[in-house]
């Protein structure tokens, strides 16, 4: 740009003339490419050079207060006009921000669009009409109102550039689909892996045919599902696990001071890599993950016992909320978490209105108290002592039987019975299938008529599906199956170990060791009971005229609670608790 340039002075009173340095036309340089790798080639350098030689030889002033980057976008799938700088400036120039006869500076068409003929022809002329002109560096064609006016053939040849560039993409992204299909496929018959990508546990065999396990970050995985299962937080984990002499992550792009991060031990603890199930995923036109196909189960070696894991997806479950007499508990029932000091989360609801119970503090004492009722909206249940309460529960456990809660033999016989011959008559299916599956196979790979060997194929699939539906759901009925036959032994494993957890917490002489023992104690109720309603007193005295069908009842006594309603894990029955003097007849 030139400077500005003084005349001689002038006699007083005239005004002082100016030459006025030329203004230059701006210049917009855009810049795309698909993906991250291309930075690493020649396409940053090669798009970059092709616009500053451009700018200089016409003397344009070239706009840098506007980054016109979009590195790793598509145009195919429109991602860089949606999100990306071009989509940007497309809002500029709709604003009348950009100054008409700008340029904008482009390697080829197909930087700016890789959509639809239509789709890219209307962007195109969005921005022509706004007054823009638009260069291919490449061949350099420039593109604007007057140009196109003049020469309606250089509009036809646009189009056949938007329609090749559009054609060229979708060929690509049939193939890679294709590709990608066919290396699930194989993946599925486990006859190869997908990518030499792999979870930080794992690394690829040599000669890439298969996973093989890290020892020293397995067991740090294992950790981690014992400590969740022990009732801490990914918070409490994190912490811990960065101050113990264990394998930590590495330094990387992501994790720049290494080490474990919330996120990550959140990841772990979700995901079914763990147990080798792996996931296949593509992006969707917006960028985001989604699953490909149905999960490929065995397809890496487990880092951890599948019950471990089970059991960790239970908890978290239950943590992050359930349905309790089908309404469902938001997950929050009180309690501070690091010192555990209510044994009862996720697990307490009110009695009146069937809301969680939250726990707080109110001077020397602690609370349990209907979140409803606490807010004054449609409950009007008293808040009640927790330690009270807490009392209550353990000493209910003295003369607890779980033959009074779980379903006499009589009734489980005839449940076992019930899903041994489902599961019998599921198997005859199976066979059946598997037999028709095989002649199908035989058939199609006979026959020479195309026409015939589709509907074969077609049939194949539909008994395929109609296997693989049968299959689940015999797994499912042999799981439940094995939870009843074991379902008295377990409840009954679950409240002893409770019972010695709480007596254990009478003797904890640290506070560390109250907190450690109490958070297993939490987790401990969760597993034998699945709700506990508590209805608080009203007033002083409120016999109870008749017990509902369905109910085991204890009479105990309370301060502060008129009756409690226990509900057990794998129980139709309920665990009653009348607080005050029942009404005798």
């Amino acid at each position: 740009m030139k400077t500005l340039e003084l005349t001689k002075p002038q006699p007083q009173g005239q005004v002082l003339s100016m030459i006025q340095p030329e203004k230059r036309v701006k210049a917009y340089s855009y810049i795309r490419f698909s993906t991250p790798e291309q930075r690493k080639g020649d396409s940053l350098r090669r798009q970059t050079e092709l616009s500053d030689k451009f700018i200089e030889e016409h003397n344009l002033s070239l706009v840098t207060d506007i980054i016109m980057n979009d590195e790793g976008l598509s145009a195919y799938h429109g991602t860089h006009r949606t999100k990306g700088a071009l989509g940007a400036f497309l809002q500029l120039i709709e604003a009348g921000k950009i100054e008409r006869g700008s340029y904008l500076l482009v390697e080829n068409l197909d930087r700016l669009s890789r959509e639809q003929v239509l789709d890219a022809l209307n962007q195109f002329s969005n921005i022509i009409r706004a007054g823009i002109t638009i260069v291919t560096l490449m061949d350099r064609m420039v593109y604007n109102e007057t140009s196109i006016n003049n020469n309606f053939g250089q509009l036809l040849m646009s189009i056949m550039y938007m329609s090749r560039a559009h054609e060229e993409s979708l060929t690509k992204s049939k193939r890679g689909v294709a590709v990608w299909e066919n290396k699930r496929k194989q993946a599925a018959k486990g006859q190869s892996k997908i990518t030499a990508r792999c979870p930080l546990w794992l690394r690829l065999s040599k000669d890439r045919t298969k996973y093989i396990l890290i020892p020293e970050v397995c067991h740090v995985i294992e950790i981690i599902y014992r400590k969740k299962l022990d009732g801490k937080g990914k918070g409490v984990i994190t912490r811990e696990l960065n101050q113990m002499d264990v394998w930590k992550p590495p330094v990387t792009s992501s994790n720049k001071t290494g080490g474990w991060r919330e996120a990550y031990i959140q990841k772990i603890l979700t995901t079914p890599a763990v147990i080798g199930t792996f996931q296949p995923c593509k992006r969707d036109a917006n960028g985001r993950k989604a699953p490909a196909s149905e999960p490929i189960p065995n397809y890496f070696p487990p880092a951890i016992d599948k019950q471990l894991f089970y059991e960790v997806q239970d908890l978290i479950r239950k943590n992050r909320g359930q349905k309790v007499d089908g309404k469902k508990n938001n997950g929050n029932s009180g309690g501070v978490s690091g010192k555990a000091n209510n044994l009862f989360t996720h697990t307490v609801i009110c009695g009146q209105c069937k809301n969680p119970m939250h726990f707080h503090s109110k001077g020397n004492y602690e609370y349990l108290h209907c979140d409803i009722a606490r807010r004054k909206l449609n409950c009007t249940a008293k808040p009640i002592r927790y330690d009270e309460f807490e009392n209550l529960f353990f000493n209910n456990f003295e003369e607890l039987r779980t033959s009074d809660i779980l379903p006499n033999q009589n009734e489980a016989q005839i449940q076992i019975n019930d899903i041994n011959r489902r599961i019998t008559a599921n198997e005859q299916e199976l066979h059946e299938l598997n037999e028709s599956i095989t002649n199908l196979s035989k058939s199609i790979s006979k026959t020479t008529d195309d026409r015939q060997r589709g509907v074969l194929e077609a049939l194949q699939i539909e008994e395929l599906n109609q296997r693989d539906r049968i299959y689940n759901d015999t797994e499912a009925l042999k799981q439940e199956l094995k939870s009843l036959q074991l379902e008295a032994l377990q409840l009954q494993k679950n409240i002893d170990t409770t019972r010695e957890i709480y007596q254990l917490l009478q003797t904890a002489t640290t506070e560390q060791d109250r907190v450690n023992i109490r958070l297993k104690l939490r987790l401990e109720i969760r597993k034998i009971v699945k709700s506990i309603e508590i209805y608080p007193l009203q007033e002083q005295y409120k016999p109870v005229e008749e017990l509902e069908k369905n109910e085991v009842y204890q009479i105990m006594h309370s301060k502060h609670i008129d009756k409690v309603r226990i509900r057990f894990n794998g129980s139709k029955k309920m665990r009653v608790l009348f607080l005050k003097t029942v009404a005798t007849k």
